[in-house]
């Protein structure tokens, strides 16, 4: 990550984790129909963290991180932002959790080779340099590690339109993931697995107040199942897990 881009980000999420988040508040009725999604994102992690060393990738200010240590994870947690960092650190002060956090640049972390069993985070990956990342993940992960990712996809035309509506609500280096820049991960891993989400889910956002939000939410991620059995319409989910496995050492 070079500085100018490094100094970009690091200003932009310092700024949100200040509380001045109030442009992103608005996308946040979208995230309403991805409880699925998020379930299965931490039932993943959970069969492979127990008593495991856990790297979260843009920990921010440590929402996240409980789920992990309450799971049994030996957890460390990076950041761009000096901001998340801190109240990350904040938030485990007179608890019964240890993590360790640090400021830190993903694509070229200050960890020894084979640190960590698995690394994990939610909305990271795209902000960075893919090859660079991939190897990173690489050398830091163990002969059996996982990574274990949450990503937005970038082949949905009406999301890629949002986007574009709303360019204050992300930095101008994000870059959704193309099915192709997931499948650059098995230079590096011997096993990658995805599963897509939300795409006619979607469609359930005007209804996210309303008594039968969940049910049509129910629906509609069985039509997404179904419609995703078909390989070309994977591409236009808004987000994919991505579990690879077993670096290739």
């Amino acid at each position: 990550m070079n500085t100018n881009r490094l100094e970009k980000e690091q200003s932009f999420h310092d700024k949100r984790f200040k509380g001045d988040d109030s442009e992103r508040k608005e996308a946040g009725k979208y995230y309403s129909v991805n409880k699925n999604q998020n379930n299965r994102y931490i039932e993943t992690i959970s069969k492979y963290c127990k008593g495991k060393k856990l790297l979260e990738y843009g920990c921010g200010t440590g929402r996240e991180s409980k789920k992990w240590l309450k799971l049994g994870a030996i957890l460390t947690g990076i950041d761009i932002s000096p901001e998340g960092i801190k109240k990350a650190k904040e938030k485990i002060v007179n608890t019964d959790y240890n993590a360790d956090y640090f400021v830190m640049n993903a694509e070229r972390t200050e960890f020894p080779d084979d640190s960590f069993d698995i690394a994990v985070g939610t909305g990271i990956i795209h902000h960075l340099n893919l090859l660079i990342s991939y190897k990173e993940l690489y050398r830091i992960l163990k002969k059996n590690g996982h990574a274990i990712f949450a990503e937005p996809l970038g082949h949905n035309p009406f999301i890629n339109l949002y986007r574009a509506l709303t360019p204050q609500m992300r930095t101008e280096d994000e870059h959704p993931l193309s099915l192709e820049d997931i499948r650059l991960l098995n230079k590096y891993f011997h096993n990658v697995e995805i599963e897509y989400f939300s795409l006619f889910t979607l469609l359930a956002v005007p209804f996210r107040n309303m008594l039968f939000f969940d049910k049509l939410c129910s629906l509609l991620r069985n039509i997404d199942k179904a419609v995703f059995l078909v390989p070309f319409i994977k591409r236009y989910a808004w987000i994919a897990i991505i579990h690879a496995s077993n670096p290739r050492k």
